[in-house]
């Protein structure tokens, strides 16, 4: 986990996770810390949204809890890999009856963010079903384009990895600051062999 970062008044961030594919705690990885993918942005009105849910999402839950009980906020899942959706069975917040949370992702090409997020949690693998969850949780599935959570504008657009994926920028209403959040990417080669250019989110 890191500190806060400020990068305005207007604007504050934590990672709580920033490793890939698996969790790596330990003395090696004490600097940034061994969780995967979970990263907090709040805005000036305390607007929280959480960028993935890697196993960096059990301890931003246990903080929530210990805030406010973690009552509202929203968490936009890149892709649905295990380690960027891991930390959704341990999100305390979830598991809370009046709590209010908005789970965004990209509309799969089979299934939904819904359906893809409740796989990891059928009995075979976890005890207790995503449907169990007691909070009031809203799914969006997206494709490209933008949308406003209170006074965060966010911008999607598809990024290039070995899943439907989708990177995030995220503004203030008042363009106060700016935020890009690409959590996932490989870079294209190009028919020539020279490194494609990312498409500008």
């Amino acid at each position: 986990m890191s500190d806060d970062i400020e990068l305005c008044s207007t604007m504050r961030i934590r990672f709580w996770g920033t490793r890939g594919s698996i969790a790596t705690p330990g003395p090696n990885t004490s600097r940034y810390g061994g969780n995967t993918s979970c990263i907090e942005v709040r805005s000036a009105r305390g607007t929280l949204v959480v960028i993935d849910c890697g196993t960096g999402g059990r301890s931003l839950a246990q903080k929530l809890m210990a805030d406010d009980g973690g009552r509202r906020g929203s968490i936009l899942i890149s892709h649905t890999h295990w380690d960027h959706i891991q930390g959704i069975p341990f999100f305390d917040p979830l598991y809370v009856p009046g709590n209010e949370w908005h789970v965004y992702g990209p509309k799969g090409l089979r299934e939904s963010v819904h359906e893809a997020l409740a796989g990891q949690m059928e009995y075979t693998y976890f005890p207790v079903p995503l449907d169990g969850c007691a909070a009031n949780i809203h799914y969006h599935d997206l494709i490209e384009g933008s949308f406003a959570i209170d006074d965060i504008s966010v911008s999607a657009r598809y990024l290039n990895h070995p899943a439907l994926t989708l990177g995030y920028r995220l503004r203030s209403m008042e363009q106060l600051w700016s935020m890009p959040a690409i959590t996932s990417h490989t870079r294209a080669r190009s028919v020539s062999g020279t490194a494609g250019s990312l498409g500008r989110i």
